[in-house]
C-alpha cells in the first residue's frame, strides 16, 4: 500500500463518520425539534411575550365594552 492510498482511506473514513454524525444530528433535530446545541428558548418568549400582550389587549376591550354596556343603560 502506497502513501497516498493510505491518505486517501484515512480521509475517506474522515467524511464517512462525518456524514454519519451529521446523519444522526439531522434526524435527532427533525425528531426533538429542539437543537442539541445552543437555545431555543427565544422563539418561545417572543410566542409568550404576543400571547400576554393579546390577553391584555382583550381585557381591556372586554372592559371598555362592559362600561360601554353600562353607559348605554344608564
Amino acid at each position: 500500500m502506497t502513501n497516498s492510498m493510505f491518505w486517501n482511506e484515512v480521509i475517506n473514513w474522515f467524511f464517512l463518520i462525518g456524514s454519519t454524525g451529521g446523519f444522526i444530528y439531522i434526524v435527532t433535530l427533525s425528531l426533538d425539534k429542539k437543537p442539541l446545541f445552543g437555545d431555543n428558548d427565544v422563539e418561545r418568549d417572543i410566542a409568550h411575550a404576543e400571547r400576554k400582550k393579546a390577553q391584555r389587549f382583550f381585557k381591556a376591550h372586554k372592559k371598555a365594552l362592559k362600561a360601554a354596556t353600562k353607559r348605554a343603560k344608564a
